[in-house]
């Protein structure tokens, strides 16, 4: 016969039990680049088949845009993309899939040497059928003009939403 002690305390451990072998969260160590590619200790990213592919997808942005393989990222681009330059009172920098080429060559250009591109994850939130893919980037490439190398850096914020599209997921906004 269970004690009215040893209830409790059975409770208690089999909910611990219950709860450490659940799913955790998704971290640095289950992608293959932990100094280029991250995940903030504060994201809380449950480990599931289609957040680790969402992650998947920004991890192969991220090399695209390192190896300035522009075929690839036009490869990942929706057919619905939209980007407003975060300035939604301002039409005149909004752009679409009309302008991509334009756009991936000009930040891609053949003056540009060398790209190092580092993201952190800060979160991942769904709405609806899209995915919101919150990350901080730090940005350093090398190019070269009338014979001159220069470096230049940038330190921002940035959101990617996300789409599921012919099975495979696309970078809807964001780039």
């Amino acid at each position: 016969m269970i004690s009215k002690y040893t209830f409790p305390f059975l409770v208690v451990m089999i909910c611990c039990l219950l709860t450490a072998c659940g799913a955790g969260n998704l971290q640095t160590k289950d992608f293959n680049q932990p100094y280029y590619f991250s995940i903030d200790e504060e994201a809380k990213i449950s480990d599931s088949d289609e957040n680790m592919e969402i992650l998947k997808t920004v991890q192969k942005y991220r090399d695209a845009i390192s190896n300035k393989d522009i075929g690839t990222l036009r490869s990942m681009i929706s057919s619905d993309y939209y980007e407003n330059a975060s300035t939604t009172d301002d039409l005149t920098d909004d752009y679409g899939n009309e302008r991509i080429e334009e756009i991936l060559s000009d930040y891609l250009s053949q003056s540009v040497k060398d790209i190092r591109y580092i993201i952190q994850i800060k979160q991942l939130t769904k709405e609806g059928m899209e995915y919101h893919v919150d990350y901080q980037y730090i940005w350093n490439f090398r190019y070269e003009v009338a014979g001159q190398s220069y470096w230049q850096s940038k330190n921002d914020t940035n959101r990617m939403t996300l789409v599921r599209e012919n099975n495979e997921w696309k970078i809807k906004g964001g780039l």
